[in-house]
């Protein structure tokens, strides 16, 4: 009961107004929550881009930058936390591995909101996605667009569309929900955030 009434709470600061950069200490968890269900109904992966925050909806897309090295990462919020009162952030160990505080635990951190999610519970289910990455009306472009990200990104190809012109749309095609998701990041992480998710009928 307890932690319906916690999580509840963190519920109704997660639909107030909330500050798109922040300060404080950055913690980070790891194997012993491997493997179970975060708050908003995934399953933590260590390995993944993740952390939790108290406030920013779920699936908001957040830039860490270390106050103490300048290190940066880019992560994905699936969960709640941190519980301490003196922190802000909870990272993935992965992240954590990114910002070099692996060992010392804590670090002082500046995050920054890139994309804020839907905040909507997941629930499995076989939907999938594809993501728009760009349209020209220059196929070059396009074929460029592909050739730089080609070992990076899987599945990448080009739609014909005819409107009033031509276009040229750069696809990732047939994402599962988790796949979608690392690769949210991922994009971040390359720089590209003028992207479309679409769901597939």
């Amino acid at each position: 009961m307890k932690r319906i009434i916690f999580y509840f709470y963190f519920f109704l600061l997660s639909i107030s107004t909330f500050s798109n950069e922040q300060e404080g200490l950055a913690s980070w968890y790891g194997p012993n929550f491997h493997g179970k269900k975060t708050a908003n109904g995934e399953i933590f992966n260590t390995n993944d881009f993740t952390a939790a925050h108290r406030t920013y909806p779920f699936n908001s897309i957040v830039k860490v930058i270390s106050l103490e090295n300048n290190n940066s990462t880019i992560v994905r919020i699936n969960d709640r936390g941190p519980f301490a009162n003196d922190r802000i952030i909870d990272l993935s160990q992965a992240a954590a591995g990114e910002l070099d505080m692996i060992k010392n635990g804590v670090m002082k951190v500046r995050i920054i909101l890139m994309e804020r999610g839907d905040n909507k519970y997941h629930k499995f289910s076989n939907k999938k996605y594809k993501i728009q990455l760009a349209s020209f009306s220059d196929k070059k472009k396009a074929e460029n667009l592909i050739e730089n990200l080609k070992d990076n990104v899987n599945n990448i190809n080009i739609e014909k569309i005819h409107l009033d012109k031509t276009f040229y749309r750069v696809f990732i095609d047939d994402l599962n929900y988790s796949e979608l998701q690392i690769l949210r990041v991922k994009l971040n992480r390359l720089n590209i955030t003028n992207f479309m998710i679409i769901k597939k009928k």
